[in-house]
């Protein structure tokens, strides 16, 4: 070889944890949910943070908050990546690891293990997908809509009037 070759560049992993923020996941490992002596119900699950592939470790749980609330955080869980099964039915938890999301991080001091007294990254919420079809909630009124359309087709040099009335039958 009698010249260099472009290798990529180093790969670097981040020291310590990622900024707070919003970031696309994988789920690379998740067992099925245990059920604490309270009653709740805790799943643990192993995510990959994209595009870097740093290991964040998620503990959605699901029961009664300390104020008597239910709170369903492993529902959560599944609808962000899009493995929930019809209300009532068991999730399949084998086909959750690959499956991909969209999770808010934040940075808390370990309390607990080997990384006690540090700061790591904890899951904050999960991101609901949008949802598109005849099932998905409308975000904008009527009014809006047509507002917007009119306005495009204003754009695309349409007259003001978007139902022809020069139709010949």
């Amino acid at each position: 070889m009698d010249t260099y070759k472009f290798g990529g560049g180093e790969e670097r992993k981040a020291f310590g944890p990622l900024a707070p923020g919003d970031y696309s996941f994988t789920v690379t490992e998740c067992g099925e949910p245990y059920q604490k002596e309270n009653g709740n119900w805790v799943l643990q699950a192993r995510l990959s943070i994209q595009p870097g592939g740093e290991t964040v470790f998620a503990t959605p749980w699901s029961g009664m908050t300390r104020d008597g609330e239910h709170r369903d955080g492993i529902g959560d869980f599944l609808i962000s990546v899009n493995r929930a099964p019809e209300v009532g039915d068991e999730p399949e938890w084998r086909k959750i690891a690959g499956a991909k999301g969209k999770c808010r991080l934040k940075v808390e001091t370990a309390q607990q293990g080997a990384m006690a007294g540090k700061e790591v990254n904890k899951v904050a919420f999960f991101h609901k997908p949008k949802q598109v079809g005849p099932g998905a909630e409308q975000s904008v009124s009527t009014d809006e809509f047509t507002k917007a359309r009119a306005q495009s087709a204003v754009r695309a040099g349409a007259t003001q009037e978007l139902e022809p009335d020069d139709i010949p039958f």
